[in-house]
This record gives structure tokens, C-alpha cells and sequence, in this order.
């Protein structure tokens, strides 16, 4: 074999080694994959009352184990838990959690339905109850994102794009569910529902349903609620009689001022199918609008939140001014079901409400897409965008990031321009001074020239003047000298 051919064989198998090599690298390196979803351990529970662990387990409403103040749960599994999620039968007290040698606080937010992460897992864990409380369900997951019917509830709003006023737990599905599937499930923008009446007291299991009705539209925000009881008039002048009006329209003045909405949105004045309570609430809600601003109206909320004057405000069914929403469309954040399913589902989740005659849809006379411009200080809508002519809040604070950073920018050119300049004017500064010093510096040199050639000039003059006298004295003898 010649050594051309020894060199050739060489190359290849040099070409083919590293090819494979790359194909390793590349085949092998691991692929970044999204974030797996929880799945839901099976621990052991041990409860300190000797309480029942299958009624808190069972998935139902309709069950719950109850607890005493310094009563525990004891949770241990071999499988890593990472997330706790409670359905309590009231919205509890405080409470706290105790794993991997140290102890947490919860129930601080309100929440009925609370999720508590443990970011590092743990393998055992321990809740102690600081007062009575009652759990109607209880899971624990592994690690990876809550499954999509886990509720992890954020705060009400800080600040609203849309308030969503509903009377009772599933009008804000049957009546404006559009505007929740719309704008806070699709958009996934802050929507804030704020209801009329509580349930607490007369039918526990529909503030249950109402969160999962949320839940299923794609609010995030836990919603707020009145201390009204539920009750059933067909008139709003027998509603007034039922409640006291003022109270009514102090909680919607201060819900108006405390979220400071860019929108309003509500019920029917006329109650849709006629329920007084609906045309109270909605009244109060139209009467709200116009006087949120003026502080000597519920001044004690004024003082607490400030005032608010609501851009825009929609009542359902309201004939003037009239928007009808598209809610045949496919909303990606929400599986691509339209705004009419998604709803539907949602109404699913009102399971004690059932027996009703109420369904959801947007082509009978109490469509979920028809509203009213009622009130506006942005000007009249030329389409059907509740947001026409409204920036919301995020965007607001784009803009604004947006602005600031542009000003500091030009903050800092024209710093930087400001110091380039008041360089220039030190250079020039420097430049006049030094000149001035060159020419101080010339004329002192040419002072100096002019005094050593005076001085030079009267010198030889004395000298000469000198010889000239010497010679005077001197001449006779000079010249017989000369002889």
C-alpha cells in the first residue's frame, strides 16, 4: 500500500469517526421539555380527632370532616409531596403547616378553596388548626404544574380592567359569562367579579360552585362578595323592602373605588326574566357609576380607597348604545372552545342548580352577548369591544415602563451631551487660558528683550560717552603720541 493510499484510507476513517461522534452529541444532548403536570399522591393521612379521612377524600361537597382548635392532620408519603390542596366547608381561619422542620401560616387570604406549594417536597407533613374548621376535600400532589382543575386563586385585583357586578352565584355565567370567557379567560386580562348575595348562610355548596364556575372560565382573581342573603322578589319596589338600598349601593360605590375598573359591567335593569333582586343590584350599580367620584357619597370608602370616575359601564340587555359580542369563536387559552361552550361548562359546574330552566346562549332574549353602552366619558363605540378606547392596565404600565426608559435614555444623552459640552467648554476654557498665558509669556519676553537692549543701548552710549570724555582729556597727548 502506497503512502497516498494510507493517507486517503486515514482521512476517511477520520471523516467517519467524527461524524459519529457528532451524531452522539447531538442524539444524546437532553431536550428541554415544558414542565410535567402533577399528578395526585395517594399518602397516609392520620388525624388526630380520629375524625374520617374517606369524607375529606371523597371528592363531595357534601361531606366534610371536622376539626377542633389544636387538632392535626398528619400527612406522610413515600413519594415526594409538593403541593397541599384544601376545600374547606367555611373559609377558614388561620392555620399552619409544618414540613421539613419548619412551620408556615395560611388561611391569611380568604380563600375557600386554597393551594399551598412546597417548592423543596417533603415526605411528611403536619396542619394544626388554630380554631374549629371543617374540610370538605383534601389532595396532595407531586412535583410539576397543579393539574388545570386545581384552583390556585390570586388575590382580588389590585386594580381592574373589568368589574363584573352579579347578583347571585351563576348570573355572572348565565348573563355576562361572555365577558369573563372574553376578556379575562381568553385575554387574560383582570377581571374582577364582585356578587350581591352570600350563600354562607343558607346554601353552603353554591359558594363551592360559584369558584368552580370562575375557575372554569378563566378568572384568576378570587372574587369578592356581599353580605346579602339571597332572597326572591319580582318587583324592584319589593326588593327595596327586602334590603336597604343604601346598603346596596355602599358596597358598590366602595367595590368601584377600591378596583378603580376601566369597565363596569352588570345585570338587566329590568332583572332579565324579572327578578327584583337582579333590577336592585343593577340599579344600584347604574346609580353607583355616577357619584363614585364625588367624595361626600359613602365618604368612609372615599377616605379609604379615593374616588373613581368608571370610563365606561355596560348593563345586559340595556337597549341603547347596544354591543352584541362574537362568542362563536375559538378561544386558545381555552382548549379552543367558543365563549357559548366554555360557558356552558362552566354552568355545568352549578351543580345544584341544575333543576333550572336557565341555559347559556346568545340567540334567546336573554343572550349572554347582548349589552348597552349605559355610561361613557371615552366617547360612543363604533364596534363591539367593550375595551374600545380604554388602555388597560397592564398596557398602561408598558407605556409608562416604556416612557420612563425613553426619558432616561434621553436623560442620559442629554447628560452625556451636557458633559461632551461642558468638556468642550473646558478644553476651551483651557485652550483661551493657555493662550492668554503664551501671550502674557511673549510680552514678558519681549519686555525683557526690550529692557536688556535699553539697558544694552544705555550702556554703550555711557561707554562711548566715557571714551568720548577720556579722549577729550587726552587728545593733546593722544596726538603727539600719534607724532
Amino acid at each position: 500500500m502506497t503512502y497516498t493510499e494510507s493517507k486517503s484510507i486515514f482521512l476517511k476513517l477520520s471523516a467517519l469517526v467524527f461524524i459519529a461522534l457528532f451524531c452522539i452529541m447531538i442524539f444524546s444532548s437532553p431536550v428541554k421539555a415544558e414542565e410535567t403536570s402533577a399528578a395526585e399522591i395517594t399518602p397516609d393521612i392520620t388525624l388526630s380527632n380520629g375524625g374520617s379521612v374517606s369524607r375529606m377524600t371523597d371528592g363531595s361537597y357534601n361531606t366534610k370532616t371536622s376539626f377542633s382548635a389544636r387538632d392535626t392532620i398528619q400527612v406522610t408519603s413515600s413519594e415526594k409531596m409538593y403541593s397541599l390542596y384544601i376545600k374547606w366547608d367555611l373559609i377558614p381561619d388561620q392555620w399552619t403547616l409544618t414540613y421539613n422542620g419548619k412551620t408556615k401560616t395560611y388561611g391569611t387570604n380568604g380563600f375557600l378553596h386554597e393551594y399551598v406549594q412546597i417548592p423543596e417536597g417533603t415526605s411528611e407533613m403536619t396542619i394544626t388548626f388554630a380554631s374549629g374548621e371543617a374540610i370538605c376535600d383534601m389532595h396532595v400532589y407531586s412535583q410539576g404544574q397543579a393539574p388545570a382543575d386545581v384552583q390556585t386563586w390570586k388575590t382580588p385585583c389590585d386594580k381592574a380592567d373589568i368589574l363584573v357586578f352579579a347578583t347571585h352565584a351563576d348570573d355572572e355565567i348565565l348573563f355576562l359569562g361572555g365577558v369573563l370567557a372574553t376578556y379575562g379567560g381568553e385575554q387574560d386580562l383582570a377581571v374582577q367579579v364582585a356578587y350581591m348575595c352570600e350563600f354562607t348562610s343558607s346554601a353552603k355548596i353554591r359558594e363551592h360552585e360559584k369558584l368552580d364556575g370562575l375557575w372554569e372560565s378563566g378568572i384568576k382573581h378570587y372574587p369578592i362578595c356581599g353580605n346579602f342573603p339571597d332572597l326572591y322578589s319580582t318587583s324592584l319596589e319589593a326588593a327595596k323592602k327586602q334590603y336597604v338600598y343604601d346598603d346596596v349601593k355602599s358596597y358598590v360605590t366602595s367595590s368601584i373605588r377600591r378596583f378603580k375598573p376601566l369597565v363596569v359591567v352588570t345585570q338587566d335593569l329590568n332583572g332579565e326574566y324579572g327578578h327584583g333582586g337582579h333590577m336592585l343590584f343593577s340599579h344600584a350599580v347604574a346609580e353607583s357609576v355616577e357619584v363614585s367620584n364625588d367624595p361626600s357619597v359613602f365618604p368612609d370608602s372615599a377616605t379609604t380607597y379615593g374616588t373613581w370616575d368608571v370610563p365606561k359601564t355596560y348593563l345586559h340587555l340595556y337597549t341603547d348604545n347596544k354591543l352584541t359580542m362574537n362568542l362563536r369563536l375559538p378561544l386558545s387559552r381555552l382548549g379552543n372552545r367558543t365563549s357559548i361552550e366554555v360557558q356552558s361548562d362552566a354552568y355545568k359546574k352549578h351543580v345544584s342548580q341544575q333543576w333550572c330552566w336557565f341555559y347559556v346562549s346568545d340567540d334567546y332574549e336573554y343572550s349572554c352577548a347582548d349589552f348597552g353602552l349605559y355610561r361613557s366619558n371615552v366617547g360612543a363605540d363604533s364596534g363591539n369591544d367593550m375595551l374600545e378606547h380604554i388602555t388597560t392596565y397592564e398596557e398602561q404600565e408598558r407605556l409608562a415602563k416604556e416612557a420612563a426608559e425613553k426619558e432616561s435614555i434621553e436623560s442620559s444623552k442629554a447628560a452625556e451631551e451636557s458633559s461632551i459640552a461642558e468638556e468642550q467648554q473646558e478644553i476651551k476654557a483651557a485652550q483661551k487660558e493657555t493662550s492668554k498665558k503664551n501671550v502674557l509669556k511673549l510680552l514678558i519676553n519681549i519686555i525683557a528683550i526690550i529692557i536688556v537692549a535699553v539697558v544694552i543701548g544705555l550702556q554703550f552710549n555711557r561707554t562711548k560717552n566715557l571714551y568720548n570724555k577720556k579722549y577729550d582729556e587726552n587728545k593733546d597727548e593722544f596726538k603727539k603720541d600719534q607724532k
